[in-house]
């Protein structure tokens, strides 16, 4: 019987959720369909099919808007998904449905280009795929609000997650730019600073 109510508190909380986050949820679905479709051309027509559909590189494909709905793993699409469950959440709490969505597309797809562009520029076919420019503007837009508002404004845990994402995003760029160590590294800077010009002016 305990067991029953944990199960009906939680599903009660997810539907609250799915309730009151109604983008985020929704991209959360998009992203892992766009996964298993991607996952099946590749199975079923090869990796270079997969590549020119869902793959931004220096060539011109249908991957150059396709690639912010890929991931090149089951780990990678993961992890993408739950900074956008976390981050994509406190966002929609200051935003509408239309401009969190505007937030993520525009980000996205500006970072695609911005990574498309460093392929043309050093002369490498290169292939972005993932999420990540859209991703990290969220958690970019998070952690301005977070320090903008202040922390009367947030619950504690609210808050503390918000600061967090905020340094995870410099260590980020210190990574994909100092040590070097990262990749999609245009993506990632236009990300984090579509994210805090958001934070700054951008109203739900």
């Amino acid at each position: 019987m305990v067991e029953d109510g944990r199960v009906t508190d939680a599903r009660t909380r997810l539907h609250a959720w799915r309730a009151t986050r109604p983008a985020t949820t929704t991209l959360v679905a998009v992203l892992a369909a766009a996964f298993v479709v991607e996952s099946l051309v590749w199975w079923l027509f090869g990796f270079p099919t997969m590549t020119f559909w869902f793959a931004a590189s220096a060539t011109p494909s249908p991957g150059w808007v396709l690639a912010p709905l890929a991931h090149q793993s089951v780990g990678h699409l993961l992890g993408n998904l739950l900074f956008l469950v976390v981050f994509g959440s406190l966002a929609e709490a200051d935003l509408s449905a239309p401009t969190w969505y505007w937030l993520f597309a525009t980000s996205a797809l500006a970072g695609t280009a911005a990574q498309v562009w460093s392929y043309l520029l050093t002369g490498v076919e290169g292939g972005a795929v993932g999420a990540s420019a859209g991703v990290v503007a969220l958690v970019s837009f998070v952690a301005v609000r977070t320090v903008r508002d202040g922390p009367s404004t947030r619950s504690t845990l609210a808050y503390a997650v918000g600061l967090a994402g905020g340094i995870g995003m410099l260590a980020l760029l210190l990574s994909d730019f100092v040590s070097t160590t990262g990749s999609a590294e245009y993506a990632h800077l236009i990300g984090v600073t579509v994210g805090a010009f958001a934070g700054v002016y951008v109203r739900g």
